[in-house]
């Protein structure tokens, strides 16, 4: 069993806590880049993993459109001004089968090692290109 609650698991005695960006495929949190090395180094294809994942995701999208578009039009005056960061808890089998197991709205953006300053501070970078804020740092 795993529980993906950072906020929890962190407390635990086995949390290992990675102090080294460049070293993403180390200790209890890993980013997905350094996930897919690690299973890549043991010969498994993950492209038709990462195809079932943004199926999931699309799918997941898709259900709650209806809904979502109810909100927005009922709440938003500037129907160009807003945008939702969502987050996706996928968990992968032994038969490594993605399994949706969460969507969190508005997830955490707190940043407690160098690893999550760079996979979040990046997302964040691209979140603004795609609504159309180039920052100079990453142009």
């Amino acid at each position: 069993m795993h529980l993906t609650n950072y906020s929890v698991n962190k407390t635990n005695t086995d949390f290992i806590r990675n102090m080294d960006a460049s070293n993403d495929c180390f200790g209890s949190k890993w980013s997905l880049q350094g996930l897919l090395r690690y299973m890549q180094s043991y010969k498994i294809d993950t492209d038709p993993i990462l195809r079932k994942i943004e199926d999931i995701v699309v799918k997941t999208i898709i259900s709650v459109e209806p809904l979502l578009n109810n909100g927005y039009n009922m709440l938003i005056n500037h129907k160009q001004c807003c945008f939702e960061l969502l987050g996706f808890d996928i968990l992968i089998d032994e038969t490594y089968k993605p399994w949706l197991l969460e969507v969190n709205l508005s997830p955490s953006l707190n940043c407690d090692s160098p690893l999550d300053h760079r996979i979040k501070g990046t997302m964040l970078a691209e979140i603004f290109t795609l609504i159309g804020i180039i920052s100079p740092i990453f142009s």
